[in-house]
């Protein structure tokens, strides 16, 4: 599925880099996580170049956000949210397409992840786009200890 396929899903919908004018969203999105990045460190991914720190805005406000190390022929995405009121409409599968599609002319061919044990939506969503389960750190999370599942993806040339 293209980016273009997941825009249909959700009209309007539109992926770029953040802006600081984004922040207030990016912090009100990372709140609901239970360990939330401060708006201090939100704040710094925004002076990256090139960026790291991408949005996803459907119907106005920023509804998801995604922060990605790229080193090309790699990247890691490090923090991938949607806005609680906001998810279950597709937008996290919008935006992850949106970030494969933009990092794959620059030469990204592996992608990497971590996501808790118990994050049964988000192991799903980067099940469905093919990322296959490569380790596991045993109690690597706290409040509450889960373990941590690491993940890849290769992109085809």
């Amino acid at each position: 599925m293209t980016a273009r396929s997941d825009q249909a899903a959700n009209p309007g919908a539109s992926f770029g880099a953040a802006e600081e004018a984004d922040l207030p969203s990016l912090v009100s999105i990372n709140s609901t996580s239970p360990h939330p990045w401060t708006a201090e460190a939100l704040a710094a991914e925004l002076k990256n170049d090139p960026p790291t720190l991408f949005v996803l805005k459907s119907a106005g406000p920023v509804a998801a956000f995604v922060v990605a190390r790229i080193q090309a022929p790699e990247m890691d995405i490090v923090n991938l949210a949607v806005a609680r009121d906001r998810r279950g409409r597709g937008l996290g599968r919008f935006l992850l397409r949106s970030l494969l599609d933009h990092v794959a002319p620059a030469g990204v061919r592996s992608v990497f992840l971590e996501v808790r044990e118990g994050n049964h939506e988000a192991r799903a969503l980067y099940g469905s786009f093919g990322f296959k389960e490569t380790q596991r750190r045993s109690g690597f999370y706290r409040g509450p200890i889960e373990d941590a599942i690491l993940m890849r993806f290769e992109i085809e040339p």
